[in-house]
C-alpha cells in the first residue's frame, strides 16, 4: 500500500495531516497476465500489470488517485524526455514525489509495459555512450551504470558486447589523441602519463600497455609517434 501526497492543484495550507486524511491509500492488485504484452528482453514470461485497488474509495477518491497517477507517469514522461534514465533514477523520482518504496516495483511494471524504462536497452545505450562517445573502458563503465544502480547481472551481460580488439581499438585511437600533448616529455615521463590517462578511463592494464606500446615508438628516449 501507498500513499501519494496531495494533487499539484490543491492549496497548501500547511497542514501535512488535513492533506494525508483527504487522500486515500494506494494499493496496487497484480490481475491476470496479459498475455498481448511484449516485455522486455531480461523480464522472462508474460508480465501482470497492477491496476488500482479502489476497495472501499469512494468515486471521489477513486478519480483522485487516478489524477495522481496520470501526474505522477506525465513527471516521469517529461523527466525521460529530457534525459536518458535507469529504472532506479526513476523511482528516486517518484520517492521526491511521495510514493513509498513498496510501490515502486508496481510502478516499473506498468512503465515497463508501456516502454518508458528498461534497465536492459538502458544500459546498452549507455555503453555506447560512454565507450563509443567518451571512450571508457570496461571498468569505468561498470562504476557508471553502478551508480546508476543497474543490476550487475545487466551489466556483465551488456559488456559482453565489448571484446578485447574493441577496447584496444578505441584505446590506441584515445592515446594516439593525447600524444601530441606529451611530445616535449622524455619517454618515461610520457609513458606514465598516457597510461595513467587511459588507466582513469577504465581500460586494464594489459590494454593500457599494448595501446602505450604501440602510440609511442621503442627504443628512444624522447617522444616519438609510429
Amino acid at each position: 500500500m501507498v500513499r501519494f501526497s496531495g494533487s499539484s492543484d490543491s492549496d497548501d495550507d500547511g497542514s501535512n495531516e488535513a492533506a494525508d486524511s483527504s487522500v486515500a491509500p494506494v494499493a496496487f492488485l497484480f490481475g491476470a497476465p496479459d498475455e498481448q504484452q511484449q516485455p522486455a528482453r531480461h523480464y522472462a514470461g508474460p508480465v501482470a500489470v497492477p491496476t488500482l485497488d479502489t476497495t472501499g474509495l469512494t468515486p471521489e477518491q477513486v478519480d483522485q488517485q487516478e489524477l495522481q497517477l496520470a501526474d505522477l507517469e506525465n513527471l516521469v514522461v517529461r523527466a525521460l524526455a529530457r534525459k536518458d534514465l535507469s529504472e532506479w533514477q526513476v523511482t528516486e523520482i517518484l520517492a521526491a514525489n511521495g510514493v513509498e518504496s513498496s510501490a515502486f516495483e508496481g510502478f516499473l511494471t506498468i512503465y515497463r509495459s508501456k516502454g518508458y524504462v528498461d534497465d536492459y536497452a538502458f544500459a546498452e545505450r549507455e555503453i555506447e555512450r560512454l565507450h563509443r562517445r567518451k571512450g571508457f573502458g570496461r571498468s569505468q563503465i561498470q562504476r557508471e551504470l553502478g551508480a546508476k544502480r543497474v543490476s550487475q547481472e545487466i551489466v556483465s551481460d551488456v559488456l559482453t558486447s565489448l571484446d578485447d580488439d574493441d577496447e584496444l581499438a578505441r584505446a590506441l585511437e584515445l592515446a594516439e589523441k593525447k600524444a601530441p600533448s606529451l611530445l616535449r616529455l622524455d619517454r618515461a615521463t610520457a609513458e606514465r602519463r598516457l597510461s595513467s590517462f587511459l588507466q582513469r578511463k577504465g581500460y586494464p592494464s594489459q590494454v593500457v600497455r599494448d595501446a602505450v606500446s604501440k602510440t609511442l615508438v621503442s627504443g628512444t628516449s624522447t617522444v616519438r609517434f609510429r
